[in-house]
């Protein structure tokens, strides 16, 4: 997709208007509309654009978007139909950011960004316009140099509360472009009272720079109404913050205590990542035996597992696979992982696992079962063979043959593993 520079978008916007106004009937029609007959309806005007206007490249998708906004706002359209728009106005702001990330270095990108806050700036008493949605699904793909020449061009507007998503952008732009400051002051001084979902990506890209003194102060000077550690989704970062600030080594209680409500093995690394050895095992100390409580929840399961395979608590694991593993037919990946260090490290606090195993499985009395017992019967093979004990396995499979000597098809599988 091109991004010419002169061009008559009157008279393109005059040719364009017929399909503009067909989009606009649909879109604000009363029937309902699922996301697939929705995409449908932007898969249409993007054809349209593409076979017949191609050579106007990304400003005939400007026109369009202007078009079916300057309707919408001009009858008023409800706001469940409004939803219709956004989805709309955002489908099409995906192949031009497609082609914006190929030729964000070039000044005709920038002149095109700029003519979207230019309208930006002229329709920022309309609530629903789309264009600060629009600067805001660009601004990532822009280079470092058109983000700073959009900066000093949005310093100059001035945005109320009533435009309250066009100094969103604003201030984030200014935050990427460094001037961590400003963005805040643009952010405060317009009293909105901001949802954690809105200012994300603003404490995102504090924390990518390592900001963490900066996030705290940025949650105070927000949401001065709330206490500490009342930031809901936004509260993960000021956790983290309060753990990298944290240089006196004291135990983050509150933190883990927050953490234990959701576990979460990737929120668990980022707290942890400035740890030393040590502090990491006071911290997995201190949540293992709360984790136990919860291991009802598949997800707990999960954290638990690779906390302890990260720590290589290995009798923890035994213990684990001993009391709680039911279904060893289907072992998740963590857990087969877990299982294979313990058979290099540990080969002793395996072995009663895969013994237990191979029981558990062959009771099930199916061929699936019986497949999967023999593979665990191969893996003690292997530990036994690592201990220099291949007799006691010998021993061992005279034993199970004879224990299930009624078990035809298992024994057939054993049979194989000699084979």
């Amino acid at each position: 997709m091109e991004f010419p520079i002169h061009l008559d978008t009157e008279e393109a916007a005059k040719n364009l208007q017929p399909s503009i106004l067909s989009t606009f009937k649909k879109l604000a029609a009363s029937r309902y509309y699922t996301a697939s007959q929705l995409e449908l309806l932007s898969s249409e005007a993007k054809q349209i654009l593409n076979s017949r206007y191609h050579e106007l490249g990304a400003f005939a998708y400007l026109v369009y978007i202007e078009g079916v906004s300057t309707l919408s706002q001009s009858n008023d359209s409800s706001e469940q139909s409004y939803r219709r728009f956004e989805h709309f106005y955002a489908s099409l702001g995906e192949e031009l950011k497609q082609a914006i990330q190929t030729e964000k270095d070039t000044p005709a990108v920038f002149a095109f960004i700029r003519q979207l806050v230019i309208r930006m700036e002229r329709d920022k008493h309309h609530q629903n316009a789309p264009w600060p949605s629009l600067v805001d699904q660009f601004v990532p793909q822009l280079s470092a140099g058109h983000i700073d020449r959009l900066d000093q061009i949005l310093d100059t507007y001035s945005f109320s509360r009533s435009a309250s998503s066009a100094v969103l952008v604003k201030s984030y732009v200014t935050l990427l472009a460094g001037r961590e400051k400003n963005a805040l002051q643009q952010l405060v001084s317009i009293s909105a009272n901001w949802t954690e979902q809105q200012l994300t990506k603003h404490f995102r890209c504090l924390e990518e720079r390592e900001r963490w003194e900066t996030i705290l102060h940025w949650l105070k000077q927000l949401f001065p109404s709330k206490s500490e550690n009342r930031y809901g989704s936004l509260q993960a970062f000021a956790d983290r913050s309060h753990s990298h600030l944290n240089k006196n080594g004291t135990f983050l209680t509150d933190v883990w205590d927050r953490w234990l409500l959701a576990p979460s093995f990737q929120r668990y690394a980022a707290l942890t990542t400035h740890e030393n050895k040590d502090k990491k095992q006071q911290i997995v100390d201190y949540l293992l035996p709360k984790l136990e409580v919860q291991l009802h929840q598949s997800q707990t399961v999960q954290v638990y597992i690779r906390l302890l395979h990260e720590q290589q608590r290995f009798e923890k694991a035994a213990e684990y696979f001993l009391m709680y593993e039911r279904n060893p037919a289907r072992l998740q990946e963590e857990k087969e992982a877990l299982l294979q260090s313990m058979k290099t490290f540990t080969p002793h606090l395996v072995k009663p696992v895969l013994h237990q195993f191979v029981v558990r499985l062959a009771e099930k009395k199916s061929r699936a079962h019986y497949e999967k017992a023999a593979y665990y019967v191969s893996e003690l093979m292997d530990v036994y063979k690592q201990d220099h004990t291949e007799d006691r396995f010998q021993e061992y499979m005279q034993l199970l043959k004879s224990e299930y000597k009624t078990y035809r098809a298992f024994i057939k599988e054993l049979n194989l593993i000699h084979a």
